[in-house]
Formats: C-alpha cells, sequence, structure tokens
C-alpha cells in the first residue's frame, strides 16, 4: 500500500541554454509527482533533493490521518499559547492584544515540540515509510535522558565544529567577512539535512534501539573531523596538540550524527538541494512547526530511497546464462 503511486522515471534531458528556471521547476515538478529513485546526473539530483518538500506536502495531504498526526504537537502548543493569552488579563476582550501575545507565545515556544514530540515525530516516519512502500519498519524511540543528552551534543557541535575554520577565514585579507560568512552558511545547511535525517530514522525489522544507534555510530568519522586531523598532521607537535584534541571533541560531539553525515557525502548533490527547499522552510517564522512533517515527509522518502540504492549497489550482480551456453 502506498500513499502515491511510483512514478516511472524522469527522462533526463539537456538544461537549456535559455529558460533555465523554468526548465528547473518543470523538473522539480517532475520529481515530486511520486515515488521514484533518485535519477543521474548532479544536476537532476540536485533538483531531485529539491523537489522532497513537495513530495514530502502530497503525501501528508493525500492521507488525513497522517496529517492528523502531523499537525498534533502544532495544535498542542497552539492549545497551550490560546490558554495562556486568553488567562491574560490585558487581553481580555481585545482581539488584537489576544493575537499578539498568543503569537509571540507561539513564537517563542516554536522550538519545544522538536524535544518533546521527538518521539511522536519518530513513528510519524516510520508510519510515512512504511505507507509509501518501503517495507516494514519500527520508529526510533527514545528516552528522554537519550534525547537530551542527543540534543545537547548536536547543539555544542554546532556551536563549536566550524570554529578553527571561522578563525582562518578572518584572517584573509579584504574579505575575510565574507568567506566566515559564506563557511557559516554552508554549516548551517549541512547541519539542517543532517537534522532532517536524523528525524526519518527508523529501526529496521528485529533491530533493536541500540543496534540502530550503534549502526550510525559505526560510520567514518566525518569530514570536519578529518580535516582538522590533516591539518594537525602537517604542523609542529606543539600547535597540532591542541588540534587534535579539539578534533578528538568534536568526533565525541558528532558521534550521534555519523551516518547521516556519512549518508551526506555520499550523495552531495542530493544533499545539496535538499538543503536548499528545507532551510527556505524552517526559515519560515512560527511556521517552521507546521512545516517540520513536511520535512520529515521528504526525508523519510529520500532516506529510504538513498538506501535502498546503495542495498541494490551491494548486491552480487546477478549471473545470467545465455541460451545458446
Amino acid at each position: 500500500m502506498s500513499l502515491l503511486p511510483p512514478a516511472p522515471p524522469v527522462p533526463l534531458a539537456n538544461r537549456p541554454r535559455r529558460g533555465v528556471v523554468r526548465w528547473a521547476l518543470q523538473r522539480i515538478g517532475a520529481y515530486a509527482r511520486g515515488v521514484q529513485a533518485p535519477p543521474a546526473g548532479n544536476t537532476e539530483q540536485a533538483l531531485y533533493g529539491l523537489a522532497q518538500p513537495i513530495l514530502g506536502a502530497r503525501v501528508l495531504l493525500a492521507d488525513p490521518e497522517l496529517l492528523k498526526e502531523a499537525l498534533y504537537p502544532a495544535a498542542m502548543l497552539a492549545g497551550a499559547c490560546a490558554l495562556y493569552a486568553s488567562l491574560g488579563t490585558e487581553t481580555y476582550g481585545h482581539w488584537g492584544t489576544w493575537f499578539k501575545s498568543f503569537y509571540k507565545a507561539f513564537a517563542a515556544l516554536a522550538p519545544l515540540p522538536s524535544f518533546f514530540f521527538a518521539n511522536h515525530y519518530a513513528r510519524l516516519a516510520a508510519m510515512i515509510r512504511w505507507r509509501l512502500g518501503f517495507g516494514a519498519c519500527g520508529p526510533r524511540e527514545m528516552p528522554w535522558r537519550l534525547l537530551a543528552g542527543r540534543m545537547i551534543r548536536q547543539a555544542l557541535i554546532v556551536a563549536i565544529g566550524i570554529g578553527p575554520l571561522l578563525v582562518l577565514a578572518r584572517l584573509v585579507p579584504a574579505i575575510g567577512d565574507f568567506v566566515s560568512t559564506a563557511i557559516l552558511g554552508i554549516w548551517s545547511l549541512h547541519w539542517v539535512v543532517a537534522d532532517a535525517f536524523d528525524d526519518a530514522q527508523v529501526r529496521l525489522p528485529g533491530e533493536s534501539l541500540k543496534e540502530s544507534l550503534q549502526r550510525d555510530r559505526d560510520a567514518p568519522e566525518p569530514w570536519f573531523v578529518r580535516l582538522l586531523r590533516r591539518g594537525a598532521a602537517r604542523l609542529p607537535r606543539i600547535l597540532g596538540g591542541p588540534i587534535r584534541l579539539f578534533a578528538r571533541l568534536c568526533d565525541k560531539l558528532a558521534l550521534d550524527s555519523r551516518g547521516e553525515i556519512a549518508l551526506m557525502e555520499s550523495n552531495r548533490a542530493v544533499s545539496v538541494g535538499f538543503s536548499l527547499s528545507t532551510a527556505a522552510l524552517l526559515a519560515t517564522p512560527v511556521l517552521n512547526l507546521l512545516f517540520r512533517p513536511i520535512i520529515i515527509a521528504g526525508s523519510s522518502h529520500l532516506l529510504a530511497q538513498i538506501e535502498k540504492d546503495e542495498e541494490e549497489r551491494l548486491l552480487p550482480p546477478s549471473r545470467t546464462v545465455s541460451s545458446a551456453g
């Protein structure tokens, strides 16, 4: 059973010299039409990644039950903010003041559902993957203590992981500020995709939570840890030693995201396209809470397709026997 019908592969087409924007929008619309594997070519893969949030919205709109589950965290938060605004003595009888109080409370508390409803989103991701026809799976639900630890570690690595590169970028004459801003933007997009892939993770059939988490931790070191180690190896010991210690710290803080980062490294073009569309949705004030389920739906489809494609590549080639033989 699938929410969206499997779409036939979109035929590859050369990029025209004129009307590139229209051509790109047509390609994005074709990739958002239904369930289909990633195409070949970096440009096509980037457009495929851009289309995933649109496909995610179609997935949720195709099933009222899934849509209800997707809107549940936002509805709970809206109800709490409405109660807070209604109990305020200054808002009684003034709709404009009431809405202003409600909006401020909703905007301030919007990040909280990412933590308090993390297991709800995990169940939603597993339901979406199953309904898209990728087979049985289980939600990656975690105890609160484990969720809090993962959130703290991710916040720390996002805050300090790019520090050395920013320091070096600011030393560049004339364009140091521009370079550091560009690096910070790329770093932010990188973690947008890592967070979206993390929300879409599921437990495979027969897999325990510990085994599922260990599967990600067994992935290779993140690219920024390897970059720090290479830089430290080329410096004198007195300078390279602190950098090695910093690389070890970054590796421990990013341990929970190793699997997602390795997946992004092996699918760079798709990840770039997906990061741009996802960042545009998450950057919308207040509404980013409503867009989060759309991103989870899109990342669930994308992650399942990438994993399926990698499994097929790892399978041994089938042996065929010719009729003459």
